[in-house]
């Protein structure tokens, strides 16, 4: 028989122990420090409720963060075209507005601005099915552009505003991003519609930004996105009913951290220029677009000239906040300097010190 005493002795201790992980769990998701509040919470999962949601969505950001530093074995890398884009005509994004520049088998290409993106940016897909696409691409950028970078991720009211659409050969592109709800200094809930090619209807996708800090554990500072729906989460509307929409699932990550010395040098044995405190973006996800199955040419379309399109905007829009250029976006960062952006160089210089 079980010593009643000693039972209830063991029960206090169970309970101010997870008093105690619980108050440790709260400090860190204040922080943005998602991967530590998991860590304590599974440590002590066998006497905590999970009150956080930690079990799902710090086991998904575990598992992006593995996955977005392993090699790309099994991933087809999309190499023959290199998009660039003209700085003047990106208030006005459409199709026409992109040249296409071939890259020869060394990365390089006509245009020394295409270049130098190509010999730093490496784009990687693969379909898991065939209902579902992956997809994986990472930059080296300089240290100063991480704030301008995650400015253009955060401001997700802005994005309709720089991403690219296109009306040929097929209509595609974003045409709303709603924020619904902001958590934290830059975690978010997203609305974005998107128009898609006839006869299929408008997409939409409800993504979860959960960004998070785990630079003291392995350097690195990244977002988890994830979709979320009506039944899962009550901040989420209904679709609207003026229009037929599909909701589409998501599943991705951002990664920053300090460039991997065997990043440097390709598998083709190519070796790439990478400063001393360059900084390496991984951005990888699985989309399910609610298609009995991905044409090909739409499969082509996406891995040859959609995502090449959409990364490139990203980048030189970046590009253009950081040299002042982009007066919606600097505005947006003196007014969240203090609460987010001095932050997230405080932290930054810490990935160079670890």
């Amino acid at each position: 028989m079980v010593d009643a005493s000693k039972r209830s002795s063991d029960d206090v201790d169970d309970v101010a122990v997870c008093v105690d992980d619980g108050v440790k769990i709260e400090d860190a998701l204040r922080d943005e420090r998602l991967l530590d509040a998991y860590r304590t919470f599974s440590s002590s999962a066998s006497t905590c409720d999970d009150r956080w949601g930690l079990a799902e969505t710090g086991s998904a950001a575990e598992r992006w963060m593995c996955a977005l530093k392993e090699n790309p074995t099994g991933w087809t890398r999309q190499k023959s075209i290199v998009q660039t884009l003209s700085a003047s005509s990106l208030s006005s994004l459409t199709s026409s507005v992109f040249s296409t520049v071939r890259a020869d088998s060394t990365g390089s290409d006509a245009s020394s601005t295409a270049g130098k993106s190509g010999e730093r940016t490496r784009i990687y897909y693969r379909c898991d099915s065939k209902r579902t696409l992956s997809v994986r691409v990472e930059t080296v950028i300089a240290r100063d552009m991480l704030v301008p970078l995650l400015s253009v991720l955060n401001e997700s009211e802005l994005y309709s505003s720089w991403l690219p659409k296109w009306t040929s050969p097929t209509r595609l592109g974003v045409r709303e991003s709603v924020k619904v709800a902001q958590v934290g200094r830059c975690s978010q809930l997203v609305i974005i519609t998107c128009d898609a090619p006839w006869p299929l209807e408008t997409r939409q996708v409800v993504l979860d930004a959960v960004a998070f800090d785990d630079m003291d554990a392995n350097g690195d500072i990244g977002v988890l996105l994830r979709t979320r729906d009506c039944d899962t989460d009550t901040r989420v509307p209904p679709k609207p009913s003026d229009e037929e929409i599909t909701r589409i699932e998501v599943d991705g990550a951002f990664l920053f951290r300090r460039v991997p010395s065997e990043w440097a040098k390709d598998v083709g044995g190519e070796v790439t220029s990478v400063a001393q405190d360059d900084i390496l973006v991984s951005f990888g996800f699985t989309v399910d677009p609610k298609l009995d199955y991905i044409p090909t040419w739409l499969l082509n379309f996406i891995v040859r000239t959609v995502i090449g399109t959409l990364w490139g905007a990203f980048i030189r829009v970046a590009e253009e906040v950081r040299d002042g250029l982009r007066p919606a976006h600097a505005e947006v960062i003196t007014k969240k300097r203090e609460h987010l952006y001095e932050w997230v160089e405080q932290r930054a210089s810490c990935m160079f010190t670890i």
